[in-house]
């Protein structure tokens, strides 16, 4: 376990003006992990139970 801090930022292009974008850097040792690459890059993320569970995106 890790911990971080979310990154929080106004959102641009043609957001409402109160709208936020929220972001969270991962430690490329569990990116390395899930099996994520620069040309493989999907993931799916859901949230059950209060927690964002990150998988990755199978191909079939």
């Amino acid at each position: 376990m890790v911990e971080r801090n979310i990154i929080i930022g106004k959102a641009g292009g043609n957001s409402g003006k109160n709208s936020v974008n929220y972001k969270i850097s991962l430690p490329a040792e569990m990116v390395k992990e899930l099996g994520v690459t620069s040309k493989d890059k999907g993931v799916l993320v859901s949230f059950e139970n209060g927690k964002i569970v990150i998988e990755k995106k199978n191909l079939s």
